[in-house]
């Protein structure tokens, strides 16, 4: 089957972006979302074709589902779009809660339907080439990794109230811990999570009811220890990845575009340019692959049984005591 139709839930920010990008590929794309300016957005952009209603947006009869609206919302969504037999393309995190998860994931599985979790930087130069480098032993056995990703959260969407997002309040599912993508990232880099553990805090530094900061030490399967930290605080924003291997270091920082590859036998290190002429590009990829899975019935890159894995992390990670 070719997928033409795609409906989006949700039409804020990540919403729109995947609407157009699917649009751009020749789908034919409609929208819901309860809140009258995005949907007129939508209008006024892509065509009429939107609705207040989630039901009768299911009527349509998409080839497939894009969940992107607040987190607090993607469980409940993706549920009723399993239960009418939709390929689903879900928007990081799963979900808040782990037992409605699993029972989402059961449903999902009986019905036989495809569900891509959203991932978009495993389609980024640099995380392919890390990948690449891991994978192909160039660093040797790997034995830890260091992960920081941050950005001052008023920065996000200069263009509304930060103190409204979803990021920013507990009854849409926000936080600095659910909104990382970076533990899976760093376990499709490195393999499953043996042991963990996580801490958060709520500095005050901004008009949040979420964490906005939190970190996490783990040893992986195959006996490297990773460390994260994530936030919402760092003025500068940033997003870099040391990978240490018995036989070299990988380093890459978003701020330069480049991965640094230091090895034993070489003065200098390997200088690699994996920058992104734009950031879109990424997400037109993914968009463009998980039409081609669902043309050619295979595996989603980031599925189910990974995410729930994922969300396990994250939950036990949020439910460490909060620090005032």
């Amino acid at each position: 089957m070719v997928p033409k139709k795609v409906l989006v839930l949700g039409l804020g920010s990540i919403g729109m972006r995947h609407a157009r990008n699917f649009a751009g590929l020749g789908c034919e794309v409609s929208g819901f979302d309860p809140t009258s300016e995005r949907r007129q957005r939508f209008t006024d952009e892509l065509g009429d074709n939107t609705f207040d209603d989630q039901s009768a947006a299911f009527d349509q009869g998409p080839d497939l589902v894009v969940v992107a609206s607040p987190n607090i919302y993607h469980l409940s969504q993706a549920t009723a779009a399993a239960n009418r037999g939709f390929n689903l393309f879900v928007e990081k995190p799963l979900g808040t809660d782990l037992g409605d998860a699993q029972t989402f994931a059961k449903l999902a599985r009986q019905k036989n339907i495809y569900v891509h979790m959203g991932s978009n930087w495993k389609f980024h130069p640099a995380f392919k080439t890390m990948k690449s480098i891991v994978s192909q032993g160039e660093i040797g056995r790997i034995c830890g990794i260091n992960v920081i990703a941050g950005q001052w959260l008023p920065d996000w969407h200069p263009w509304e109230d930060y103190r409204q997002m979803y990021a920013a309040r507990k009854d849409l599912g926000g936080g600095a811990i659910f909104d990382t993508h970076e533990l899976d990232y760093m376990t499709w880099l490195l393999g499953p999570v043996a042991s963990f553990s996580g801490q958060k805090a709520h500095t005050g530094s901004l008009e949040i009811e979420t964490e906005d900061v939190a970190g996490s030490v783990m040893t992986f399967e195959n006996g490297a220890i990773g460390t994260l930290l994530t936030d919402y605080i760092q003025r500068v924003g940033q997003r870099s990845y040391m990978i240490i291997g018995d036989e070299g270091t990988l380093f890459w920082n978003i701020r330069t575009g480049k991965i640094h590859l230091s090895l034993p036998d070489q003065d200098l290190p390997k200088v690699i340019n994996v920058q992104h002429d734009n950031i879109n590009d990424m997400y037109i990829a993914q968009s463009a692959f998980i039409l081609e899975d669902i043309c050619h019935n295979r595996t989603p890159i980031t599925g189910l049984d990974h995410m729930i894995n994922i969300l396990e992390l994250q939950s036990a990670w949020h439910n460490q005591a909060l620090n005032a």
